[in-house]
Parts: structure tokens; C-alpha cells; sequence
């Protein structure tokens, strides 16, 4: 065979030989960055997966739950009150309301309350020294408010005189207005929800107790008296108010106790015990709120069970674990 033949034959397969080894190797190179790609990928999903379930679920065992006195109620549907918004007026005055006077003559030895005093029924008020020298205490009728006092130490009193006035402002009488439209959703002994523009995160409760007869010839509006409770003093005598007065329709609505519900990171959750140990931390919208109650538009279902009592300690033993103290166990 020629030399040169034999030499050209020797090149053709040293060339082919290296480029079989360059493809095996390019080949073998991309089948391990695939490899690694995808393990990469798994762990990510793992990962998410990881956060989501930390993020999502806190495990409680018997015991601990035991100790925080645990306990859930059944999700169910409920009819619940829509609401009418209304405005309107807190009285300036009230039928709560009495003058003190003295069937005898005397002098006013002492005045025991200054304005503005609480007093209940039988508290002392002032001590009355009669012309024969004999000292009598004048003692409150009823519980109130003293708003007036218009005698002192050494005043001579007699049957016409006023002594002191009371007002009882533990319940105050309130005119909202109600558009003819709307008037058939309201009636006598239904609740009213009132707010003030002077304490805007209190909620005071009434009840609508008189419905006028006739409509307001200004406003074109029919007058309906609400007694609102003001145990705490807060509303004033012709403060202002706005509220929502509640009707029952036949619209069902999932409810839960308020306790159920608990702020975490900005959002209303609720805690729905699942299999063995672990809780879920659900977010939840929220709706209209009567009483107790709350309304649920979504993030729970019918049947479904929740937290009602201890949930407040479901939420601090997440929000530890938020911070690396623990994993809500």
C-alpha cells in the first residue's frame, strides 16, 4: 500500500477519534448540568414547600393544648342582620332627671359632692341642721350624675327651694333619621350600633324604642328614638352620632364568636385544628360583626372547626416562632 495512503488513513481516524471523545464528553457535561439542574429545582420546591407549611401551620400537642384550656366550636351558617346606616343626635337632656329639695327649714351644715360626682341610690348629700338644732342628712333617691348644686355651707333652705339636680346618663336617649324607603326594616326593639366621630374605635350599643307617626316635614325623614347605653359616661347630651341600625333578612352567612378571630401580620386568622397535632393558620375576610359575632365571607367552609378559647395564646406562640424563639410547638 502507498506511504502516503496509509498516512492520510492514520489523520482521517485520529481526527475522528477526537472528535467522538469531544462529543461523548460535551454530551456527558450537559446530562450532568441537567442532573444538578434539577436537584437544584427540588430542593427549591422543598424549600417553598417548607416555608409554606412553617409559615401556614403550627403542631400543638394534647398536652399543651390541655394547658391552654383549647377548645373549638363548629363553623355553621346563620341568619344574619344586615345593616341600615344612620344619623342623627344624642338628646341635650333626659327623662332621667330629678331636682332635690327639703321638706323643712334649716340651714345647710355640709355639702358631701361637687359637680360632676357620681352617686348612687342613698348616697349623702347634704346635711340639713334644722331651727331646733337637729341635723338631718339629705340622701340621693336614685343613681346619677350631680350637674347642679345651688346651695353652700350656710344657706338657709326651705320646701321651694332646689337643692341639688341629678341626671342619670348610664342611658341616653338618641333621634336617628329614617327615609320612607327604608322604613319597613325597622322596628321596635331592634339594635342599633352607635359610634362619635370624639371616640371613633367605640362601638355603643341601643335599641330602637319608639318609631314616629308622622314624617318631618324638613328632613323628610320619620324620627325613630334609640335609648343607647352610656355606662361609661362617653356620650355627652347633644353629641352628635352616625350607626348602623340591624334587620334581619334571610341572607345566611357563616358566623364566629369574635374571640375566634386574632390579628397576625396585619390579617384576620383564624386557627383550624387539622390531623394529629398540627393547626392551620387561616386567613379569613371578614364581614358585618353583631354583638359576639362576626361574619365570614371566606377562608372558612361549613363544618369546619376553630379556635375559640386559646387563640389569643395560638397567636403569641406563632409570633415567637416568627421571631426564632420556637416553631409553635
Amino acid at each position: 500500500m502507498d506511504k502516503r495512503y496509509l498516512v492520510l488513513l492514520f489523520s482521517v481516524l485520529v481526527m475522528l477519534s477526537a472528535s467522538g471523545l469531544g462529543f461523548a464528553e460535551e454530551e456527558h457535561d450537559h446530562d450532568h448540568s441537567k442532573r444538578e439542574e434539577v436537584s437544584e429545582q427540588k430542593h427549591d420546591d422543598h424549600g417553598e414547600e417548607g416555608e409554606h407549611h412553617e409559615e401556614n401551620s403550627m403542631e400543638l400537642d394534647a398536652e399543651a393544648r390541655e394547658m391552654i384550656g383549647l377548645q373549638t366550636i363548629k363553623v355553621q351558617k346563620k341568619t344574619f342582620g344586615d345593616r341600615l346606616k344612620v344619623y342623627g343626635k344624642v338628646a341635650k337632656d333626659t327623662e332621667q332627671y330629678s331636682h332635690i329639695t327639703y321638706a323643712n327649714g334649716g340651714v345647710v351644715e355640709t355639702v358631701h359632692i361637687a359637680l360632676g360626682d357620681i352617686v348612687d341610690e342613698g348616697s349623702d348629700l347634704l346635711t340639713i341642721r334644722q331651727p331646733d338644732g337637729v341635723t338631718e342628712s339629705i340622701k340621693s333617691a336614685e343613681h346619677g350624675t350631680i350637674i347642679s348644686i345651688y346651695v353652700k355651707k350656710g344657706d338657709k333652705v326651705d320646701r321651694l327651694k332646689s337643692l341639688v339636680s341629678i341626671v342619670n346618663l348610664d342611658t341616653l336617649r338618641a333621634t336617628i333619621d329614617i327615609y320612607e324607603r327604608d322604613l319597613r326594616f325597622v322596628k321596635i326593639g331592634q339594635q342599633v350600633e352607635v359610634m362619635s366621630i370624639a371616640y371613633p374605635e367605640t362601638l355603643f350599643h341601643g335599641k330602637v324604642v319608639f318609631i314616629s307617626p308622622e314624617i318631618d316635614d324638613e328632613s323628610k325623614s320619620i324620627k325613630v328614638r334609640v335609648d343607647v347605653d352610656n355606662s361609661e359616661h362617653l356620650l355627652k347630651l347633644g353629641m352628635s352620632i352616625s350607626g348602623a341600625l340591624i334587620y334581619h333578612t334571610d341572607r345566611e352567612s357563616l358566623i364566629v364568636p369574635k374571640s375566634a378571630i386574632q390579628l397576625v401580620n396585619n390579617e384576620n386568622v383564624v386557627f383550624v385544628p387539622q390531623e394529629k397535632d398540627e393547626i392551620e393558620i387561616r386567613e379569613v375576610v371578614l364581614g358585618h360583626a353583631v354583638g359576639d359575632a362576626v361574619e365570614v365571607k371566606s377562608g372558612l367552609s361549613e363544618g369546619e372547626h376553630v379556635v375559640v378559647h386559646g387563640s389569643f395564646n395560638l397567636k403569641s406562640e406563632r409570633e415567637k416562632a416568627s421571631f426564632g424563639d420556637g416553631h409553635g410547638h
